[in-house]
């Protein structure tokens, strides 16, 4: 499991208060209890500030599965956030 990976399911865990060894590529939104259009928004922000980078909402809207998420924010270019 490379680094990207790991994060993107600890970010997940952490925000959902599931075990990580729960989740897998092919885990969805209704798989797991909470996690809605509301939830899904705060998760994309808790998972930009770990990963130091701006997540295109693109990249959050198209991907429908962890597995496409990982695999969406592994192709993009990294944009760091830029902070006042």
């Amino acid at each position: 499991m490379n680094e990207l990976t790991t994060t993107v399911l600890s970010v997940i865990a952490e925000t959902f208060s599931v075990e990580v060894h729960t989740l897998g590529r092919h885990t969805v939104a209704s798989d797991v209890d909470g996690w809605d259009s509301l939830s899904h928004t705060v998760l994309m922000i808790r998972l930009g500030k770990r990963l130091g980078r701006r997540i295109d909402e693109r990249v959050a809207l198209k991907a429908n599965s962890v597995g496409a998420l990982i695999d969406a924010l592994d192709s993009e270019p990294a944009q760091t956030e830029s902070r006042p």
